[in-house]
């Protein structure tokens, strides 16, 4: 027989189970006996008309259902973690590579041509500078003459 302890703890998936089976019962009634089984047990005898033993057989079957179902999930939750755990990991050896490619390209064109990538760094430092000088004095708002100060 089913416990109270086990239908309450697995009351929505009983519940589901239970409306997929007995179409009849609305969810109203569920809620009036939630969570007693003879209630429970009772409500779905009247409206079935099975017997006891017939329905105390569903139930537990119900509720061995959701024990393998929570068995089935963390199974693919373990599944769906390794797989993100290993794509992470491929993710991060492949920037890597690219990293390691990107800085020995770079040590080779230094190497080549050591004053043309002194002025193209230079140019480069000078276009930002100036960009951002440009950026923060248009956001600055001139600052008041002594003029304007002494009259406020």
């Amino acid at each position: 027989m089913v416990t109270k302890q086990e239908i309450s703890g697995k009351w929505n998936s009983i519940t589901g189970a239970v409306k997929k089976k007995y179409g009849q019962i609305t969810d109203d009634e569920l809620s009036q006996v939630e969570g007693d089984t003879d209630q429970l047990i009772g409500l779905i005898q009247q409206k079935t008309g099975q017997g006891r033993e017939q329905v105390e057989a569903f139930l537990s079957e119900a509720c061995e259902n959701c024990d393998s179902q929570s068995g089935q999930f963390s199974e693919m939750a373990s599944n769906y973690a390794e797989t993100a755990s290993e794509s992470m990991r491929e993710g991060y050896e492949q920037v890597a590579r690219r990293a390691r490619e990107g800085y020995e390209h770079s040590t080779e064109v230094l190497s080549q041509r050591p004053l043309e990538s002194v002025v193209a760094a230079l140019g480069v430092g000078l276009i930002t500078g100036i960009a951002i000088g440009l950026s923060i004095a248009g956001r600055r708002q001139p600052e008041p003459t002594w003029r304007d100060r002494w009259s406020r």
